[in-house]
């Protein structure tokens, strides 16, 4: 009994000795929402000081311990973080973080504060571009960051927008190579300039892997635009754009969807003459030459007024008929989660795109997945592996040429009065003289899109990282804030193209319809019983088979493999010591790249290979017995190269008000010889809060103020490896012979290597100085903010070639020099108005804008037509030349009365007997270049292109600006983007303005309709029908004069206004209350344009989209319906 008694006397002293235990622990619940009132999912909840933390729940509610006198964080991107201290206050109401100056920016080899950036970062709001439905990311971004431009990737499928930060494309514009940025992934530096391919081009591996990720795997975009890049040294010259991919966040597994189906089109087609029109201008080019209409014989040569009529009626538009509305489509699926030990990530995308004519096609999967480890207090590990693989398939035309645009140029210009086949008989477009002028006439679009023939890219790229990271801290307490790791990552490149072309048999009607027989289809009256018989169709291209490519078929494999690995020892140090931060890193970083290239085809395929073969001989096997011989070629490249760095950065601020940083990185690189391996790029950057004194704060109006300066350097390894070493090949029958024999024509020779014949033990970093100020401040409760930043860039030593200042005899161009120099300067605003009216509508208006301009100093100057080409202290854009139009000859008496008058004694190289009424009048402006003086003599009677041009323009639009708008209204919201750029002028195509290589066979553009075009008289058919009125009073020259009037000039002159808009989104949030009946944390719908309108089109009766380029893959208009879900 007595032990019963000390047992219970034991429990109640236990339970009282507790009390104060449980006492100083609680349980706090509390519920997260955004200032309408819906649940914020996901807000981190965090005990201060701690590693506990949990994350908000579908209803925004969360559960923590806290223990007494600790405080609760909570936080959620784009909200102020709230500090809880009163646990009985249960709703917590997220306010929207206008300064957002706590943000974490990613920079190099880590992050920041916002509020402690004192260089030149901006980032990307990645959530405005996860609707976008696009086959690269760069064309996404295009107007998301000031002085950052996106040109290209809005066209044909599976072709990337290239993006140049501020000054980093001008330098193509000098002679120099013009690179991309540096793209840092997950901390993973790609490399910007890796040999690969045929001819030892340049690629870069970065632009590719950013191009190809999925925008929902990516957390955050930032873009090092001034000095601050010179952590990355050597190849950061170019601005660096960093990534971060999303990581898991701690509490149940996050699973998102996000997908989108919709159609791609042309912005616009351009405008072509049809096929009456085409006939009526042919008569009146033919006709254009008064003195010469009696040698014309009027039937066999013109269209006669019955077959003009017949053409009224004809409409054989081949790019109409076979351009096709193209589909596209978009899904991701990713899954996130962690817990206190763990954190992970996984994600696949897949992107599809059909092009939309021809046998065009593009498809991309994309994947990527992590795991981050806490192994113990101090030691944590992790491992990631990316990568993609895409498909591009694109038809493969070489007939008439071998370029991409070959296809749409042929089908867009070719004359609408010709059917594409008779009977079954493709037909080849021949004119009105019904003979081959021209390789393109044996087009056959049917033909070759049903014949096999194919270019079928591959590509892949994997990505595979490892690091392991301590925290001295965590080993000894005085260490707190020291932080190391080591770092690997490998990636490997590969790319295959795969060719196969054919032959095919093309027809032509030897007796045609018409009076003249000129045309395919009959006129009124008549039958097409005799001439549609078989007999009549002829083998076309003079009688052979039109081979589409090399004779007899042709297949080929073209393959390239690029391997990367990079290791990092970074060791940083972060403390707080009372208002003092303390920022320090050094790292060592090394890389290697080896590229290698293998190419093998063979020609007169034979039938049954069906597209396969393993031959491998360097030879052609002679004819036997008919046979057809077999013809093949091998070549095979490699290149490597290497680079070594050391890395050192140090921040200090103080109270949040006075920031310092300097900065420094030591960069090796095997491009160049061992006494010139290395570079030293320094950097050093301030920045002042001066809202933050004491004296400000009774100045109400300024919410934030702060000046920031940055000055440093960075570089450029802007070369070929090894090309300060002679290095050799072996080439079949080429170079001098080695050895005793010289019997022979075939054999292995050893050569100086084709792709780095021109060699520079001398060539050394070039080196851009670069300085920049920025003012940020914001007004008006936060509401205004504005961003003003001036940059200079001082860029010496650019290694270029000399080509215009070399004699065209010695047959090359030198190796590159370090002798370039230019500078170059600009000024960028961006101004963003938050607001809200009333309690749910919220809207956002930003606006981006500034002004560049640079200076060359030194180059490889011309030598000729030196009043028009880059010169010393000018911009490197010379603007836009031409001759100064007077007006038109319209008699032979303007003729008389213009030579008379100026004393010209040669027109564009004609006397005055070849000039005819119809053509333009070009000032005489100037005489002969005197070397010795170096100035121009004044007008000498002789009215050239060489000596006569004017500035057009002075030089590209200066100004422009991109306005950001976006609106939201109870889960229903609306952004767009619109950007606008003046200032100069541009000229109507060449290509636009004569028709190639004859017009016999080529069409002309609508503004080009003959009822506005110059004819000197009446033009009468082979029966005397007028088929022609005489128009001396017309608008337009005579086409048949393109030689004279082709020529750039200002009555070609239009306007560089251009207005578009680019984006327009509407999407609606499903309210989580109804979401969450169905099991989804979110929903939300939206329906996407992009390129959707130009506002103004300066060409003249439209013809011509300002976005696009005359006779090539047009831009394409995309509307996509999408939809993200999250569980």
């Amino acid at each position: 009994m007595k032990q019963h008694n000390i047992f219970r006397i034991c429990l109640v002293l236990m339970a009282f000795l507790a009390l104060p235990v449980f006492a100083q622990n609680q349980i706090y619940k509390g519920m997260v929402v955004d200032e309408t009132g819906e649940p914020v999912i996901g807000a981190t909840v965090k005990v201060v000081g701690t590693n506990t933390g949990s994350i908000t729940d579908m209803d925004g509610n969360f559960t923590i311990a806290v223990s007494k006198g600790q405080k609760v964080e909570i936080s959620f991107l784009g909200y102020t973080t709230q500090t809880i201290s009163d646990f009985s206050q249960v709703k917590i109401v997220m306010v929207e973080d206008a300064q957002k100056l706590d943000e974490v920016v990613v920079v190099g080899y880590g992050s920041q504060k916002k509020a402690h950036l004192t260089g030149s970062v901006a980032t990307v709001d990645v959530s405005e571009i996860q609707d976008f439905a696009s086959g690269d990311l760069a064309s996404t971004l295009s107007g998301m960051v000031n002085g950052m431009s996106v040109s290209g990737g809005n066209g044909r499928p599976g072709e990337p927008g290239r993006i140049s930060i501020r000054t980093s494309g001008l330098f193509s514009e000098i002679g120099s190579t013009s690179q991309e940025p540096l793209y840092v992934i997950d901390g993973y530096v790609y490399p910007n300039d890796v040999t690969v391919g045929k001819g030892g081009t340049s690629e870069n591996l970065g632009a590719t892997a950013f191009n190809n990720l999925d925008p929902a795997s990516i957390e955050s975009i930032s873009v090092l635009k001034d000095a601050a890049a010179a952590v990355y040294g050597a190849r950061a010259a170019n601005g660096v754009i960093l990534v971060t991919t999303k990581k898991g966040k701690q509490g149940a597994p996050q699973i998102s969807y996000n997908g989108s189906f919709g159609f791609t089109d042309e912005m616009q087609r351009t405008k072509m003459l049809n096929a009456y029109q085409y006939g009526k201008l042919w008569n009146a080019v033919k006709m254009a030459d008064p003195i010469e209409v009696g040698n014309i014989n009027l039937t066999e040569n013109l269209f006669q007024l019955d077959e003009l009529n017949a053409m009224k009626h004809l409409n054989y538009d081949l790019l109409d008929k076979y351009w096709e509305t193209g589909l596209t489509q978009k899904h991701s699926v990713n899954i996130s989660g962690a817990t206190e030990r763990a954190n992970y990530f996984a994600g696949i995308s897949y992107f599809d795109q059909e092009g939309n004519i021809g046998n065009l096609d593009y498809n991309r999967w994309t994947y990527r997945a992590g795991v981050d480890m806490k192994l113990n207090k101090w030691l944590k590990a992790g491992l990631s592996v990316s990568g993609d693989y895409g498909k591009k398939d694109k038809p493969l035309v070489k007939v008439g040429g071998s370029n991409d645009e070959k296809q749409y140029e042929i089908l867009l210009t070719r004359p609408q009065y010709i059917p594409e086949e008779i009977n079954g008989f493709p037909l080849a477009y021949y004119g009105i003289s019904n003979e081959q002028k021209s390789n393109n006439q044996n087009y056959s679009h049917h033909v070759l899109q049903n014949s096999g023939d194919y270019s079928k890219n591959m590509n892949s790229n994997m990505n595979i990282s490892g690091h392991l990271d301590v925290d001295f801290g965590g080993i000894w307490e005085p260490l707190k804030g020291l932080n190391a790791r080591f770092n690997y990552s490998k990636s490997i490149t590969t790319s295959k193209i795969n060719q196969y072309t054919s032959e095919y048999k093309i027809y032509y009607m030897r007796d045609r319809f018409g009076s003249g027989e000129h045309l395919y289809t009959p006129v009124a009256g008549e039958s097409t019983d005799l001439l549609y018989d078989e007999s009549n169709f002829l083998l076309g291209n003079k009688g052979v088979a039109v081979d589409n490519g090399t004779p007899g078929g042709f297949l080929s494999r073209e393959m390239n493999r690029v391997d990367n690995y990079q290791m990092n020892f970074t060791v940083t140090y972060a403390r707080d010591f009372g208002k003092h931060h303390v920022n320090g890193l050094f790292s060592i970083e090394k890389s290697e790249a080896e590229s290698e290239y293998n190419y093998g085809d063979v020609a007169y395929l034979y039938d049954f290979q069906n597209g396969q073969s393993n031959s491998h001989n360097n030879a052609i096997v002679p004819e036997v017995d008919g046979a057809k011989p077999d013809v093949t070629n091998v070549d095979f490249n490699r290149s490597e190269s290497g680079s070594l760095s050391y890395v050192g950065r140090v921040n200090y601020a103080y109270a949040d008000k006075y920031l310092f940083e300097f900065l420094f990185r030591s960069d090796s690189s095997t491009k160049f010889s061992p006494e010139n391996y290395w570079g030293f790029f320094p950097s050093v950057s301030a920045g002042w809060v001066i809202s933050q004194e004491n004296w400000m704060q009774d100045v109400k109006w300024v919410d934030y103020l702060k000046v920031r300066g940055s000055f440093g350097i960075t570089g450029r390894d802007n070369t070929i490896a090894w090309q300060w070493m002679q290095n050799y090949g072996i080439d079949m029958d080429k170079g001098p012979v080695f050895g005793t024999s010289v019997s022979g024509q075939t054999g292995n020779r050893l050569t100086m290597n084709k792709n780095n014949a021109a060699m520079n033990r001398d060539a050394h970093w070039d080196k851009s100085y670069k300085a920049n100020l920025g003012i940020d401040f914001n007004t008006l409760n936060n509401r205004l903010q504005l961003t003003l930043e001036g940059y200079h860039e001082w860029h010496t030593d650019i290694l270029m070639a000399k080509n215009a200042s070399l004699a065209g005899t010695i047959g090359t161009s030198s190796a590159n020099l370090n002798w370039g120099k230019m500078n170059a300067w600009g000024v960028e605003i961006s101004a963003t108005w938050r607001d809200k009216i009333g309690k749910d509508f919220k809207y956002r208006i930003g606006i981006n804008t500034g002004y560049s301009d640079n200076k060359l100093l030194e180059m490889d100057w011309a030598t000729e037509q030196v009043y028009l080409k880059q010169r010393y202290g000018h911009r490197s854009d010379m603007g836009t030349w031409g001759m100064q139009c007077l007006g038109m000859f319209r008699s032979f008496q303007d003729i008389e009365e213009y030579f008379e008058k100026y004393n010209i004694t040669t027109y564009m190289g004609k006397k005055k007997d070849d000039i005819r009424p119809g053509m333009l009048i070009y000032k005489d402006v100037r005489g002969a270049y005197d070397e010795a003086t170096g100035t121009y003599a004044g007008p000498d009677g002789v009215v050239d292109h060489e000596n006569d041009q004017v500035q057009l323009s002075n030089r590209s639009n200066p100004w422009g600006f991109t306005t950001n708008l976006s609106a939201e209204w109870k889960g229903l919201s609306l952004t767009a983007q619109l950007n606008a750029s003046w200032g100069g002028y541009s000229v109507v195509p060449t290509a636009a303005l004569k028709p190639g290589d004859g017009l016999e066979f080529t069409n002309m553009p609508s503004f080009w309709n003959p009822d506005d075009m110059y004819v000197y008289q009446d033009i009468y058919d082979g029966s005397g029908n007028l088929i022609a009125k005489q128009n001396r009073e017309a608008s337009m020259p005579n086409l048949a004069y393109s030689d004279i009037n082709a020529v750039s000039s200002t009555f070609w002159r239009v306007s560089g206004t251009r207005i578009r808009l680019n984006r327009l989104t509407l999407a609606y949030a499903i309210p989580t209350k109804w979401t969450q009946k169905i099991g989804l944390n979110s929903c939300r719908f939206n329906v996407t344009g992009q390129n959707l309108l130009n506002l103004y089109n300066p060409y003249p009766d439209n013809f011509l989209d300002p976005s696009m380029t005359y006779d090539r893959y047009p831009t394409l208009r995309t509307i996509t319906v999408g939809v993200n879900l999250s569980f």
